[in-house]
């Protein structure tokens, strides 16, 4: 995959307090028909989403706007949604099963990883949410 490529939604501003941060309202039913990864990804089950996107333009409630955001991003937010949950859950469930517990115990140490691993998303919200950047283009 070329290096650079791009998801990009069309929006609309809804809030620009002008602290260099934007409300914009994602329209997904559109932008989201041609996207070879519309099953798996959350913002493909809803027809708006709203995020906030930091910006230096100078928008205003209404305002058109296409959010960038890069590809690789979005793979990232794949495996640490999906793919990343998936393999916690499977790993304990086999790890105990070796470990000579019963089917009823490791199914429930696997579901109690998996929520340890959604509160720890959960907690380090704010420092994933740093990795992920949302660019407008007026």
């Amino acid at each position: 995959m070329p290096q650079g490529e791009t998801i990009a939604h069309e929006g609309m501003v809804l809030r620009a307090p002008g602290d260099g941060t934007a409300d914009i309202e994602i329209i997904t039913a559109d932008a989201c028909s041609g996207c070879h990864a519309k099953s798996v990804c959350s913002a493909g089950k809803s027809d708006t989403r709203v995020i906030t996107v930091r910006s230096s333009a100078a928008l205003s409630p209404g305002d058109r706007v296409t959010v960038i955001m890069q590809l690789s991003q979005g793979f990232r937010a794949l495996a640490i949604g999906y793919i990343i949950p998936f393999i916690v859950l499977i790993a304990v469930f086999v790890i105990t099963s070796v470990a000579g517990t019963g089917e009823l115990v490791s199914a429930m140490l696997s579901f109690a990883a998996l929520g340890l691993y959604y509160l720890a998303i959960w907690l380090l919200r704010e420092k994933i949410g740093e990795k992920f950047e949302f660019k407008i283009k007026v």
